[in-house]
């Protein structure tokens, strides 16, 4: 079972049939948490965060990689804003006043409207997909803990195309699409309860 960053590079050296690849694996890995964070939306990436906005605009998190959820505390309830287009929140919630109502993200920060003022903050909370921890500065992260077999697929292609392999790229570009799509169809159906049926 790989848990570790140091038991993932043991292993992309056992399945390459390769032991001169050491040096290499950090960029094999960074790479590999590139694709990671481009295709992966798992449970393991969500992350929830408290904040009070202060102001119209407010920087994304540095770890941010898609929203979830926003909501406000607005007169003691918990309020879910819309999240829109730039060009929705100017042309429809502009001339809005009162709480926020909407919001949208435009160059690396959550714009909203109505505008917030620094005399009148809002408390919230933020729910998004973050990037994972590196694992070249971590011993290890969520999702390698829980699928382990993305992580080991995602740095074999990468080695693969170091070596120019076709053969195995082919092969582990399959593999790490397959874990991708299983992983990501797992949290999305996970994350939704029907009611059952019940007769009186």
């Amino acid at each position: 079972m790989i848990t570790t960053y140091t038991e993932l590079k043991d292993e992309v050296g056992k399945f390459a049939h390769r032991s001169d690849l050491a040096a290499r694996m950090d960029t094999f890995c960074q790479l590999a948490e590139g694709m990671i964070n481009r295709d992966l939306r798992s449970q393991e990436m969500e992350k929830r965060e408290s904040q009070t906005f202060n102001a119209s605009f407010f920087d994304l998190p540095t770890d941010y990689l898609e929203m979830r959820a926003l909501e406000m505390e607005i007169s003691g309830a918990r309020v879910p804003l819309r999240q829109v287009t730039p060009q929705v929140l100017d042309g429809t919630y502009s001339q809005s006043t009162g709480h926020p109502r909407a919001f949208t993200i435009v160059a690396g920060q959550l714009e909203f409207s109505p505008g917030i003022e620094a005399s009148d903050p809002y408390t919230g909370e933020l729910v998004y997909f973050a990037k994972v921890p590196t694992l070249t500065s971590n011993s290890t992260n969520d999702v390698l803990t829980a699928t382990p077999m993305i992580y080991l697929a995602a740095m074999m292609v990468q080695v693969s195309i170091f070596t120019q392999d076709n053969d195995q790229l082919a092969i582990w570009t399959e593999a790490y699409t397959s874990q991708t799509a299983s992983a990501n169809s797992v949290a999305t159906s996970g994350r939704y309860i029907l009611p059952s049926i019940q007769v009186s």
